[in-house]
């Protein structure tokens, strides 16, 4: 009995050379989905930076032009105020003129 069970393994053959093949190709392959996987995420990560500094330049430029429009409507203010006050003196004056 002990030589047959002997004689049956000699038939075996090692199929582990095939299985790290196998894992070998795995392993290439996920080594290659990563490498692309992060130029994609650097790529998206300079369009987001791209993207974040155009805004911010957008915003600092429409801050500027609210805070210009905002003074302008304050010298504005000061103007009508102003002729409001001279339409109100010359008002005064024309009454004045018309009782001589």
């Amino acid at each position: 009995d002990l030589m047959s069970f002997l004689g049956e393994g000699a038939g075996y053959a090692p199929v582990s050379g095939e299985v790290i093949g196998i894992l070998k190709a795995m392993g290439d392959e996920m080594a290659k989905d990563q490498a692309e996987m992060t130029a994609t995420e650097e790529a998206a990560v300079k369009s987001h930076e791209g993207l974040v500094s155009s805004k911010t330049k957008q915003v600092e430029a429409l801050s500027k032009s609210i805070e210009e429009k905002l003074a302008r409507i304050a010298e504005l203010g000061v103007s009508i105020a102003s002729m409001k006050n001279e339409l109100e003196d010359l008002a005064g004056s024309v009454e004045e003129d018309k009782k001589f």
